[in-house]
């Protein structure tokens, strides 16, 4: 077994027991201490001196990543307003959809009233203006675009269709960069609407547009609720439809097979008139029938109604939109005359038949304008003039397709150079 060293006190030379801490005599302590030097401050010292060359380095980065970033394609949504403003190296844009009369408001909400199961179809325009001079950017802008798209989300009732078609440039809206038809189907609906608009350079353009549809009533009066044998009958009806139907409602007169004279004024608000189309009898009118409802922008329409002149007057007269629809016109000196100012006056006729007139169709306001712009498969015979446009030119095309002129004096007397488009219509 080995011997076990003795420990004495370095200071006093006394014993020390085993693992003694301090010596018992002199009490001092006996551990080893051992030399603690101060820390260092070279490093300190250093990094003192290299602060700004690691500060101008985290700037640096920090520059080179929003540099960077800025490169990458961004998204411009314009947040529900219908509306943004786009900038790029030449300049400050204003991208917004709008109606056609009013290009530089958008709508981002659009309510349209409908009779039930009835199908719609309204232009929705998308217009783009230099922001500080307002002037029509869209041919130079639509250079820079690589794809536009316009589509509905799922309307709140999937039963009932809400479309768009694609977006393109179109006659009817000229100043605008491109158009989308919209259709619809009559019920009560709602959707919202994008455009995508991806520039070349990656940027994305996003328009929002809501869709909110709204039933109307449709009312039909027929010849058994009231009576409309005469003149006074029928203008009495029309004069108390709006104590009888609400504001929005659709109101069709439903007309006996009976010939009425003397003049009716259809002026309060729009109804239509349906002539008789059973049996052989006919719905007839020997005198003017005057259009001019006040202060609204809807459609009169006037089906299957025989206007029987005597070489003299107007048989009809429209200072606001109407629609004659399978009519007939004969012996009239003026038959259907448009007039009025205003953006709500227009007409159109489909499937009509004029013969033997003086003029048919007379255009004659202070700029011709027409809320359709297709006047289909209508017959002018010997009349003086078949058709006479006066007023001011518009950039829309009237568009005669199917039309029949034969034996006219003159067939169309253009005098306000009003675009027409003749190519389908027939000339004998």
């Amino acid at each position: 077994m080995a011997e076990q060293t003795q420990q004495t006190c370095p200071y006093c030379g006394a014993s020390l027991p085993a693992e003694a801490s301090f010596c018992p005599r002199c009490a001092r302590s006996v551990n080893q201490r051992q030399k603690v030097s101060p820390p260092s401050i070279r490093w300190r010292k250093a990094l003192r001196r290299a602060f700004p060359a690691l500060l101008l380095i985290l700037i640096l980065g920090a520059a080179g990543t929003g540099w960077y970033l800025s490169t990458l394609p961004q998204v411009y949504d314009d947040g529900g307003t219908g509306e943004v403003t786009y900038t790029d190296e030449d300049g400050t844009y204003q991208l917004l959809l709008g109606w056609l009369d009013t290009p530089y408001n958008p709508a981002p909400t659009i309510t349209q009233v409908a009779e039930r199961d009835v199908e719609y179809t309204f232009p929705v325009c998308l217009f783009i203006h230099h922001q500080d001079t307002g002037v029509n950017a869209g041919e130079i802008f639509l250079r820079k675009v690589a794809s536009v798209t316009a589509e509905f989300d799922t309307p709140d009732d999937p039963s009932a269709y809400i479309t768009y078609d694609p977006p393109a440039y179109s006659d009817y809206a000229p100043d605008a960069a491109l158009t989308s038809f919209t259709h619809f189907l009559g019920q009560e609906n709602s959707a919202r609407g994008t455009w995508t608009i991806t520039m070349e350079n990656g940027d994305v353009i996003l328009l929002h547009q809501t869709l909110n549809v709204e039933l109307i009533e449709t009312v039909d009066i027929y010849p058994e609720d009231v009576p409309m044998d005469t003149m006074e009958d029928l203008q009495a009806l029309v004069d108390s439809i709006g104590n009888r139907v609400g504001d929005n409602d659709v109101v069709n007169i439903h007309l006996p097979a009976v010939t009425y004279e003397g003049t009716l004024s259809i002026t309060q608000r729009p109804v239509n008139l349906c002539g008789n189309t059973e049996g052989e009898g006919r719905t007839v009118f020997t005198g003017t029938v005057q259009v001019n409802p006040e202060g609204v922008n809807w459609i009169t329409y006037l089906y299957d109604l025989d206007f029987a002149g005597s070489g003299d007057g107007v048989a009809l007269t429209a200072a606001s939109r109407t629609w004659a629809i399978g009519c007939n016109f004969t012996g009239w000196r003026t038959a259907f005359l448009c007039h009025g100012t205003g953006p709500s006056h227009g007409i159109a006729y489909t499937s009509c038949r004029f013969e033997g007139n003086q003029v048919a169709v007379h255009y004659n306001t202070n700029q011709v304008t027409f809320f359709n712009g297709v006047s289909p498969d209508n017959t002018f015979l010997r009349n003086g003039t078949a058709i006479l446009i006066e007023g001011e030119p518009t950039e829309d095309t009237l568009d005669l397709s199917g039309c029949r002129f034969e034996g006219n004096g003159t067939d169309i007397d253009n005098r306000s150079g009003q675009p027409l488009d003749i190519s389908q219509a027939v000339f004998q």
